[in-house]
């Protein structure tokens, strides 16, 4: 297993979580539109991958990722290039001459320039005489996929969403999330065509935003939960016995308590610092060298990993009110173990906030930044990696 940081790993390189892929995969059987839930750097492009290289009998995955599109029709047309460029649809029912004949006029009417399996290069410039959501959709209905399924894996999905929220405004994603129900619902799909979603911005509190909770309760959403302690350990030990580095199981374990937020990327970049410790003071590493490498996750080199979750914030957060009170909230958060939800309270009518922050916190909830302490009382950084970037470089 190579150790691949910040990039989706398929193949060798890739973790298996059996229960997390047990789930998805049931839900997929019982023919259910699936969402996956989880803050970035969980894994959710790697499992997509994984997928999509080992399907079951039947199935047929094509990849989408949708991270940078901004409006319903560019939505649409971003399925519609990835679907009849896939080597999936290559190996379905519908090939050659009957592709040619039968679907030239639809390819043209989706304005398409595609590489289409075992016809060539057509270059599809002639404008639409329909939407590109109707073309889509009689594009999978004409699909003979001989009793299988075509299962469409739409990554970022929730960046799309908020995306035309940010660009068009509120009515615009209704209409946009009111569409991909109906796609969902179409009878003639039912059965044959399924999505798997994803997105490293929480759907809920994004449809929540909008008041648009009922266009979204098709979906089976499975959470993706960090590692266990187990878990993180056997990941661990195979990314750094490879390089021959001794290191005994307690401080194993010592080292991956001190992150406390078992993310996969968090304990790649843990390895990686112990790796080098390993290559600079020798073996074996004690708890003394463990805390050296830890120290070394927040070194200068390593700040590009941790800047997006800032960058992220700043471009979704309201400039004002909203953005005020999430980064004073931060900022509080950072320096203490836990803080008060009757602090919390009292920041959002410090900022002139105080009706729309349940919302706003709901969405630092899902998206990885916060979590409720066990007895419901207070909010506490996530991650102990995220807490110290975060009071090291931003706060």
């Amino acid at each position: 297993m190579r150790n691949i940081i910040g990039q989706a790993v398929s193949g060798s390189d890739f973790f298996d979580r059996p229960q997390v892929i047990k789930r998805i995969r049931r839900a997929i059987r019982n023919g259910n539109q699936v969402y996956l839930s989880a803050p970035r750097r969980v894994g959710k492009t790697s499992i997509m991958h994984h997928l999509s290289d080992n399907p079951e009998p039947g199935e047929h995955y094509v990849y989408a990722i949708t991270q940078s599109v901004d409006s319903l029709d560019g939505f649409y047309k971003e399925l519609a290039k990835q679907v009849i460029g896939s080597d999936a649809f290559g190996r379905l029912g519908r090939t050659g001459k009957t592709i040619k004949n039968g679907f030239t006029d639809l390819l043209q009417r989706i304005s398409l320039k595609v590489n289409v399996p075992m016809v060539g290069e057509l270059s599809l410039d002639k404008g639409t005489q329909t939407s590109i959501q109707t073309d889509f959709t009689t594009l999978l209905e004409e699909l003979d996929l001989e009793g299988g399924k075509l299962i469409i894996l739409v990554d970022e999905f929730t960046e799309t969403l908020d995306n035309i929220l940010i660009k068009h405004g509120k009515q615009e994603a209704k209409r946009f999330l009111q569409s991909f129900r109906e796609l969902m619902h179409n009878r003639k799909l039912t059965g044959h065509v399924q999505f798997l979603l994803t997105g490293s911005i929480g759907l809920q509190p994004l449809v929540k935003k909008l008041e648009a909770t009922d266009l979204i309760n098709q979906l089976n959403i499975i959470d993706v939960p960090a590692l266990t302690e187990d878990e993180a350990c056997h990941l661990f030990r195979q990314l750094v016995d490879q390089e021959d580095v001794t290191i005994d199981d307690e401080t194993v374990r010592y080292i991956l308590r001190k992150i406390d937020w078992l993310m996969p990327f968090h304990v790649q970049l843990l390895a990686l610092e112990v790796i080098d410790v390993h290559e600079s003071a020798g073996s074996p590493i004690d708890q003394r060298k463990a805390d050296k490498a830890f120290d070394q996750v927040f070194h200068q080199r390593n700040k590009i990993y941790f800047e997006q979750y800032y960058d992220r914030l700043k471009k979704r957060l309201e400039l004002g009110p909203e953005y005020q009170f999430v980064h004073e909230l931060l900022n509080r958060a950072a320096n203490v173990p836990t803080l008060d939800k009757a602090i919390v309270h009292d920041l959002a009518v410090k900022h002139a906030f105080a009706d729309q922050y349940k919302a706003t916190l709901e969405s630092l909830l899902y998206d990885g930044y916060l979590h409720e302490t066990a007895d419901g009382s207070a909010y506490r950084f996530n991650s102990s990696i995220l807490k110290t970037w975060w009071k090291k470089y931003v706060g």
